[in-house]
């Protein structure tokens, strides 16, 4: 088969149907690396110094495409310049992200303080306590239309826009409200669960809107705020649950952005056990999934089976045992999810989440020269 750009290599994936090889992506929303790594790989891959940071704050701060091109992903990013969901420094001196929400910070990583929302009696205090980011300010995406148009026509890669928050309508009424206070409102008190939940909703639609606006013409997919709907053995909720809370939610998001332009892909990062949502997600209009985390509770090659036909899957690479092990246990990897995955497409090779601290570069580096390696279609990669 003649060789593929990587924007036809990605899009024929994600077609259900087999390009050259299987593509690969770093650097998306919940699947990029850690500022310790990526200061790390820059002498492996001899390159002489890092880019400026594309956000601050954060421990997952650099953007480099040099570092993607010499790692050969076929994925390029567009960012928001600012997200309501990332924690600023406020008058106080404290921490406040764009909704007034209090954080705290454990280096190197965030966690919210108590709810804003946590002892609300009415559905009142939903309006009155949150400052709900307006979603036309150009502070969100300044940059965005330059950045999009850029990779689209000046590279032959698959643009894809990162998510508007770091958290979905969910995670983020868990942040306001208090996670296990939200989690009994959604069974004792579904009036306040679901004001909450749609009002979420409704400004990050906003946002949403104003990001295509931006630069949708340009945008190949882009990713939906992340939502943990399940844990690491099962579901967090009932499905029933989801289904009448989130779901609705996600068909907005999704609608907003198909009817914008229908031929953008949209991904949904959730992580956990969440094979009993996978048909609630392909019928809310969500074309991608990551990170289909292997666990225990997951069988990947069950998923494949029933669901590939609906779902394309990003993801799957082991950021716990696998990459963080020796060189052979990363192709060892790279081969199996490859294997279970690849064949007929839906597949792009990505890790499971944040490649952290503890992962060699050479690791990382070597997961991707395994994926071009054994990822060439027709797959014919034994299981090592």
């Amino acid at each position: 088969m003649p060789e593929m750009t990587s924007r036809e290599r990605v899009h024929t994936a994600l077609s259900h149907q087999e390009p050259d090889r299987v593509p690969t992506a770093l650097g998306g929303g919940p699947y990029s690396v850690v500022d310790d790594l990526y200061h790390r790989l820059l002498p492996a891959l001899s390159l002489p110094g890092p880019v400026e940071p594309f956000r601050s704050g954060h421990n997952v701060s650099y953007m480099d495409d040099r570092v993607l091109e010499l790692l050969g992903t076929d994925t390029r990013y567009v960012w928001p310049t600012m997200s309501p969901s990332s924690p600023v420094e406020g008058e106080d001196g404290g921490l406040i992200d764009g909704y007034g929400q209090p954080w705290n910070r454990a280096l190197p990583y965030y966690y919210p303080a108590a709810g804003i929302l946590e002892d609300a009696e009415d559905v009142d205090a939903i309006e009155e306590r949150i400052s709900w980011p307006d979603p036309t300010d150009p502070k969100w995406t300044a940059g965005v239309r330059a950045r999009a148009k850029a990779l689209h026509e000046g590279t032959d890669k698959f643009v894809v826009a990162r998510m508007v928050t770091s958290h979905g309508p969910y995670q983020t009424a868990s942040d306001l409200r208090g996670a296990e206070q939200f989690l009994m409102d959604m069974a004792a008190d579904p009036e306040f669960a679901q004001t909450l939940t749609d009002r979420v909703t409704d400004s990050i639609v906003g946002l949403i809107r104003a990001y295509l606006d931006a630069g949708g013409e340009y945008f190949d997919m882009i990713e939906l705020p992340g939502d943990d709907y399940a844990t690491q053995s099962g579901l967090a909720m009932s499905p029933a649950m989801f289904r009448q809370y989130f779901k609705p939610a996600i068909v907005r998001m999704v609608s907003t952005i198909k009817t914008y332009r229908p031929e953008i892909r949209v991904m949904l990062h959730c992580d956990g056990a969440i094979t009993p949502l996978l048909d609630d997600l392909a019928d809310a209009g969500v074309d991608v999934v990551h990170p289909l985390e292997p666990l225990p509770a997951t069988n990947i090659e069950q998923v494949k089976a029933t669901y590939g036909s609906r779902l394309s899957f990003l993801g799957a690479i082991d950021i716990k045992q696998a990459l963080p092990g020796t060189v052979d246990e990363v192709v060892a990897e790279a081969r199996l999810r490859i294997s279970q995955l690849a064949p007929g497409g839906g597949y792009i090779l990505a890790p499971a989440n944040h490649v952290q601290p503890d992962v060699a570069p050479e690791n990382l580096i070597a997961l991707f020269e395994a994926a071009r390696k054994y990822g060439q279609y027709p797959i014919r990669v034994p299981v090592a």
